[in-house]
């Protein structure tokens, strides 16, 4: 069963790195879909030879994910935000300087089990996709994130 659960872990992380090789590069030739295989399979096996050697089990939290299209969409918000800021920075109307928040974590405070260090993982991923509020910091003893927000809006902070 071990070889099993390997086998499909290699495939789940081959299926994602190869669509996110073809999602950068915008290209759909031939070349591009080799050069994605090949990176793909090398990545996957470098990935699950690394999970392995560091007895690590990746568990994904399905409420976390079920919250990753309301995260996809805020990112169209915060990007028409940044364009309205830099427009109005533009025709010096108003200077935006951005500033450093603490929140409380969606996760609670844990150790260095696999299912809190997947959830703050995720965590991290997730609100790394707004280009208005981006995590900076983790504090996992104290169950908090240090945020940067160029406009403060908690919508756009939501996934940390």
């Amino acid at each position: 069963m071990p070889l099993l659960r390997r086998a499909v872990a290699w495939c789940l992380w081959f299926s994602v790195l190869f669509w996110w090789w073809m999602l950068l590069v915008g290209e759909w030739d031939h070349e591009e879909w080799i050069a994605a295989a090949a990176a793909a399979a090398v990545t996957a096996t470098i990935a699950e030879a690394g999970r392995r050697v560091a007895e690590l089990e990746i568990r994904l939290p399905l409420e976390r994910l079920a919250q990753l299209p309301l995260a996809l969409a805020m990112v169209v918000a915060d990007f028409l935000t940044l364009v309205w800021v830099l427009v109005r920075s533009g025709f010096g109307l108003r200077g935006f300087r951005g500033r450093f928040i603490h929140r409380g974590a969606s996760f609670e405070a844990g150790g260095l089990d696999a299912e809190s260090v997947t959830r703050r993982g995720l965590t991290i991923l997730v609100a790394g996709y707004s280009p208005n509020a981006y995590v900076i910091d983790v504090d996992r003893a104290e169950g908090t994130v240090l945020v940067h927000d160029l406009v403060t809006r908690r919508a756009s902070e939501e996934p940390a």
